[in-house]
């Protein structure tokens, strides 16, 4: 490849372009590590962007070197043959170390590979690093004690979101391909929306969960963050299916959803739901919606304002993750020490996770939960709200709403946050929009839709039924190539 082939905007383009790139020759993966590579030295570390917490540049650029050489003989393993994929901290990869964003864990080496890990390897994917994230995915600001705070590439003062704050950051700054984030109340969709990007929330039970550090069994999945809806397409390909770690996985056949993104929104029908999701809205992020909502009228879509029943148990959602992570975490750490649980600990956590799993006075929400609380919760509060939205999506295609109720926080700011001039509660006002479909377990997907009068990124979020991720990602592909909003961050 001769220096005329490297554009500056090569880094940014999508998996899908460069894929083609790889496949044609323009370009072999070894460059495209070394390029990768070079941003990350220039733009990240700890007074920088800091997405990273581990970067494997050696053994990325080896196994590039091997996929190289299937690729001059035509033998490519799939569309995401020598692409740099980076992965969230609490995915266990084998010999690369594997943190959750935790001090405890700084030097653990996980014994094999997550389950999407191994897939993805198997797709011919390179993992050149592990991104940083709030610590053990507990929070939104990506504000890490340990290893610093991770900075907004749109505006380095404020947050990415969390939790999987490094793997946007990272995405939006190019200093990956694409990488791979999880989700318990919005960690996938918050930080996408944050830092302009797309993210996906498949439904519970798409994504095989081996080798995760779980938060909640009820609640967590992992899904991608991409720079195009067709890449989160492409990686959602390489990870579905069963895994014989995780019980809840599913083993229904998997879509060819790059092949399926091709319907536009013409006679797509759409619910608004005006109560709850847009009561707490910054003025900025209300105008982007709206605006939003009027493209995908002029596209063809039917929108029409619908009701949500049971809002008032929306609440109730975060006793699901309060009463399974304490167990979850420690089931985890157990790996590392079999003598480990959350109280001989509890002095390396940082000041919100030791609040949070130590139930400590001063938060109410991190008091522990009752065991009838949460039964009620699983068993009760969470059928009630599923009949909430079914009946609300009832002869619709998906629901539109704000991915967060407004932009990025400014970083310190883990507490308290301004809306419109008040001050609301950092972490549950940002998981307001999110958390609720966690609890449902619906597929959910945020695509750039606009940005603030200072800048900052304003995701859609768009909320499919249970196993419709092929007709999700149609929809927002729709929408993101009628409207082309993304404009990557100036470094």
């Amino acid at each position: 490849m001769g220096k005329s082939s490297i554009t500056n905007d090569l880094p940014d383009l999508s998996l899908a372009q460069l894929s083609k790139m790889i496949r044609n020759g323009e370009i072999t993966s070894r460059q495209l590590i070394e390029l990768y590579l070079d941003r990350i030295q220039k733009f990240d570390g700890r007074d920088r962007i800091n997405a990273y917490i581990t970067v494997v540049g050696d053994a990325a650029l080896k196994q590039a070197e091997e996929l190289d050489r299937l690729a001059k003989k035509k033998q490519f393993k799939s569309s995401l043959h020598g692409l740099p994929i980076a992965m969230k901290d609490n995915l266990d990869t084998e010999g690369i170390r594997t943190t959750g964003g935790s001090k405890i864990l700084s030097d653990w080496l996980p014994p094999r590979d997550s389950h999407v890990v191994k897939k993805l390897k198997k797709a011919g994917a390179i993992i050149i690093g592990k991104t940083n994230m709030h610590e053990f995915a507990i929070g939104i600001t990506t504000n890490n004690p340990h290893y610093g705070p991770t900075r907004n590439p749109y505006d380095f003062s404020r947050i990415p979101g969390g939790s999987s704050g490094g793997s946007a950051a990272a995405v939006a700054a190019a200093l990956c391909a694409g990488a791979i984030g999880t989700d318990t109340g919005g960690s996938v969709r918050i930080p996408a929306a944050l830092c302009g990007v797309v993210g996906l929330k498949p439904t519970l039970g798409c994504v095989g969960r081996g080798g995760l550090m779980y938060l909640s069994y009820t609640r967590d999945v992992i899904g991608p963050i991409t720079r195009t809806v067709m890449d989160s397409a492409m990686l959602l390909e390489a990870i579905v299916g069963k895994d014989t770690r995780d019980p809840e996985s599913s083993s229904r056949p998997k879509s060819n959803y790059v092949a399926l993104l091709k319907s536009g929104l013409k006679g797509k029908r759409f619910g608004v739901p005006k109560n709850f999701f847009f009561e707490v809205i910054h003025s900025d992020t209300q105008k982007v919606t709206d605006d939003a909502i009027r493209e995908i009228q002029k596209m063809g879509g039917m929108v029409k304002e619908v009701e949500l029943k049971h809002t008032d148990l929306f609440c109730h959602g975060v006793s699901m993750v309060l009463a399974e992570s304490v167990y979850l975490i420690e089931d985890y750490l157990n790996a590392f020490d079999p003598q480990a649980t959350i109280d001989k600990y509890l002095n390396q956590l940082g000041p919100d996770v030791k609040t949070f799993l130590g139930g400590q006075k001063g938060m109410p929400e991190s008091k522990p939960v009752p065991g009838y609380v949460y039964a009620k919760t699983v068993r009760e509060y969470k059928k009630k709200m599923i009949e909430g939205f079914e009946e609300a999506m009832f002869d619709l295609d998906a629901l539109i709403l704000p991915t967060t109720p407004l932009p990025a926080a400014k970083i310190g700011e883990d507490i308290e946050t301004e809306l419109e001039g008040k001050k609301v509660n950092t972490f549950l006002t940002f998981i307001r929009n999110t958390s609720p479909i966690s609890v449902i377990g619906y597929p959910a997907i945020t695509v750039p839709a606009g940005y603030s009068q200072t800048g900052l990124p304003i995701g859609l979020q768009i909320v499919a039924r249970p196993w419709e991720e092929d007709k999700l990602l149609s929809m927002a592909h729709a929408f993101e190539q009628a409207t082309k909003v993304r404009k990557p961050p100036k470094l």
